[in-house]
């Protein structure tokens, strides 16, 4: 037989009761500043009990607010949070979409928690972007002219209704009591018969009909407006950066060429030398025309293939730049790994060296390269913050890192952590030409860090880049289920990433504890 307290029925090490032991240690009136106070209709359900409903339900991969429901119903952990209550999928939606803003602050307080248990080692702190799709229908998007025509049809539609009851009702508004009705001694009578016929109408839904499409028509032609002027501003920046990627290839070639023509020359003066002395052997190859030259080949080769990326990706990028969707329009298409693109946010992440998640974004920009300086800026805000939690005032990052996507200039010069920023992809980290020489006192920061990137500790150093920040993108999409938002728009999905964010924090000190409790026990 089964224990008479559902609580019985989970055993003393499951994950729930970490959660409600977190739960009770984090400062929650800004969910109760919601709950309702008072009043007609039946009483709330506890804010903090929805939480841990919904924190448990993300921990474990679960977003769908109708499964969250019938789990509350049928799962155990479920029954021990609500409490044997049974909230619908309109409320645990409802909740989650009141306290979007909440979510931040919460994050916050679960960094700071994990921070005094010994988590959050910032010795080594990797940044990396990952592409998370929108709860949005690619087939929606409309480009300006699309956008333009949608917003005028549904504006007609909604015109010919308008005409349509003109026409039935004339000068009436066409909801005027009738004639029987107005008679005192019939009104009772009749009062409910109209109701219910009142309820039935259909023009009544063509009303709603009607609003709905003037709406959605107004919010399209002004978003058409919206994507025009921006797509003219994104095509302006693509360009440049374009442009300034085919400029370094060349300009890598132009130095080669000219290293090979200085080499050609010196050893035409020592082939002179030779004979001027009677003829002697002079050691090295033997000279080739510049242009034949293995690594002028090689470098040719690079800046075609760099002209030709460039002019495929301006070709596909012709089909999505500029395009919105109705269902998100926050949304944009995102280029992926692999080629082709995916609807959706950019989701920023900056992660300590034991996978705790330090800070988060989500932006609309499809690259990284814009991203870093505000991520650094995030994360001197959350150190401020935990040197207070923890009382040690010399709490500081020791390196952060990150892949190509956010090498630049700007971002290898700016203010901020030492860092380690990849030149190239793969096993080029160190760009297409590394350096052979330690460069001097007056190197720039590009030539200092392609030396650093050729050193065996420089590689040493960037290869835990992936192993610290990977793992906790793929388990925010594995095992928090996060590959596509549940909500809409990008401050709802903001707080979905924050939410999700710290229930990866959450479970990661539940593991730590949980095998420091293993090694430790006899």
């Amino acid at each position: 037989m089964l224990p008479p307290d559902v609580r019985e029925w989970l055993p003393s090490g499951h994950v729930v009761w970490f959660l409600l032991d977190v739960i009770e240690r984090m400062d929650l009136s800004a969910l109760h500043r919601r709950a309702k106070l008072g009043g007609a209709g039946r009483a709330p359900y506890d804010p903090v009990m929805l939480f841990g409903v919904l924190l448990y339900a993300y921990a474990t991969g679960l977003r769908s607010s109708r499964k969250i429901e019938k789990r509350c119903r049928e799962d155990t952990a479920f029954m021990v949070l609500s409490g044997l209550c049974y909230p619908d999928h309109v409320t645990i939606a409802r909740f989650r979409s009141e306290h979007a803003g909440v979510m931040h602050g919460l994050f916050d307080q679960v960094l700071v928690l994990c921070a005094q248990a010994g988590l959050g080692k910032l010795e080594r702190v990797a940044i990396d972007g990952t592409k998370i799709a929108a709860n949005a229908a690619a087939a929606r998007s409309r480009d300006v002219s699309g956008l333009r025509g949608t917003g005028r049809r549904w504006l007609n539609e909604a015109t010919r209704v308008d005409e349509e009851e003109d026409e039935r009702f004339g000068d009436a508004q066409g909801d005027e009591l009738p004639p029987e009705l107005r008679d005192p001694a019939q009104r009772k009578r009749l009062i409910e018969q109209l109701l219910k016929r009142a309820e039935a109408d259909p023009d009544k839904q063509r009303g709603r009909r009607r609003q709905r499409r003037v709406r959605q028509g107004e919010q399209a032609l002004a978003l058409a407006d919206e994507v025009h002027t921006e797509a003219q501003t994104n095509a302006d920046v693509g360009l440049a950066t374009s442009i300034a990627r085919v400029q370094r290839a060349e300009a890598a070639l132009d130095r080669i060429r000219a290293t090979m023509q200085v080499r050609a020359v010196d050893r035409a003066r020592r082939e002179a030398e030779a004979d001027a002395q009677g003829g002697g052997l002079v050691r090295g190859p033997l000279p080739l025309p510049v242009e034949e030259h293995s690594h002028v080949r090689t470098q040719v080769a690079r800046v075609e293939r760099a002209r030709q990326r460039l002019a495929e990706r301006s070709a596909a990028a012709l089909d999505v730049t500029g395009k919105r969707n109705l269902t998100d329009p926050d949304a944009r298409f995102m280029p992926v790994r692999g080629g082709g693109f995916v609807l959706g946010y950019n989701a920023q992440l900056a992660v300590s060296a034991d996978h705790l998640i330090l800070a988060y974004d989500l932006v609309q920009d499809p690259g990284d390269v814009n991203q870093l300086v505000p991520m650094f800026g995030q994360l001197e805000q959350k150190v401020v913050m935990l040197r207070e939690a923890t009382g040690k005032p010399d709490l500081d990052i020791g390196e952060a890192s990150a892949d190509a996507g956010y090498d630049s200039e700007a971002n290898l010069n700016a203010p901020g952590p030492a860092r380690i920023i990849a030149l190239g992809k793969r096993d080029k980290i160190a760009g297409d030409n590394p350096p052979t020489v330690e460069p001097g006192e007056h190197a720039t920061a590009r030539q200092r860090m392609a030396w650093l990137l050729s050193t065996p500790e420089g590689k040493t150093r960037y290869k835990k880049r992936g192993a610290t920040v990977e793992p906790v993108n793929g388990h925010l999409k594995d095992q928090r289920g996060l590959r596509r938002f549940a909500r809409r728009g990008k401050a709802a999905a903001k707080a979905e990433l924050a939410l999700a964010a710290l229930a990866t924090n959450i479970m990661r000190w539940y593991t730590i504890t949980t095998t420091q409790a293993t090694q430790t026990t006899p």
